[in-house]
């Protein structure tokens, strides 16, 4: 892997700031459109896992089940587990089990590996892959042990909103980052932003979300949604992931 100018990801930065300049800031950061391209000709939300320690995987829709809420496209965590926001989920009634909420703004390597394997199936050969990390994570410092060092000027999207540093390097690398074997700990990101040479794809990962997106062709979407790695849902450029985009399931009482 090797720095990339930030040039390679501006196409993602003027798709955000044409959907940022027509619409009001307040109604669109949140929707899907406001993360990703909207261009593409499907989406799919990828629901990030929770932290069960050593107990069985615990999905959103588990959590919907032993709530009596809904799972649904623009679904929120807290509303699902009819908790409050950033807290926790407790399930099995009263004691029972209490399960972190899931990770903000990256994927856990299970997911990451699985993620990759199907956007493989759906890239050109020999492309080259572009990741982008977000330039305030804790420890994440360009030219740093095997972090690439990075080009002078980092990303902007998002009407400055976000600044990330962008790498080039393959399809393997998405899925196994050089800087994941840095002993970094929670200063290992996966990539907020990645997409191939030839733009037929995008990933994102709004450090704010619980959930991932992939925005590309039909059938790329339609695989990463019948996963049976990834807990994901179809959405599309209008879906609201706002804390208060979930108007299905209502606050806890």
């Amino acid at each position: 892997m090797e720095d990339a100018s930030a040039a390679e990801g501006q196409w993602i930065a003027d798709a955000l700031g044409r959907r940022l300049t027509r619409e009001l800031w307040d109604e669109s950061f949140g929707t899907v459109a406001a993360t990703i391209p909207d261009h593409f000709q499907a989406y799919a939300r990828i629901f990030h896992r929770m932290d069960v320690g050593q107990g069985p995987e615990r999905r959103w829709a588990d959590v919907a089940r032993a709530k009596g809420t809904r799972l649904h496209a623009a679904a929120q965590f807290h509303r699902l587990a009819q908790t409050e926001l950033y807290q926790n989920a407790v399930l099995d009634g009263a004691g029972g089990a209490e399960y972190m909420r899931p990770n903000m703004g990256e994927l856990d390597e299970a997911q990451l590996l699985a993620l990759a394997a199907l956007l493989g199936g759906h890239t050109a050969k020999g492309q080259d892959i572009f990741q982008a990390a977000w330039v305030g994570w804790g420890g994440f410092e360009p030219g740093t042990g095997s972090i690439p060092s990075g080009p002078g000027q980092a990303l902007t999207v998002a009407n400055g909103l976000r600044k990330y540093w962008v790498f080039r390097g393959s399809l393997g690398e998405l899925a196994h980052p050089p800087w994941f074997d840095d002993g970094l700990g929670f200063s290992s990101p996966t990539a907020n932003l990645a997409w191939p040479a030839d733009r037929s794809w995008c990933l994102a990962t709004e450090i704010d979300f619980d959930s991932t997106l992939v925005g590309g062709t039909a059938e790329l979407v339609d695989a990463v949604v019948h996963s049976e790695v990834l807990e994901a849902l179809q959405v599309t450029p209008t879906t609201d992931l706002s804390s208060q985009g979930d108007v299905v399931n209502s606050p806890p009482r």
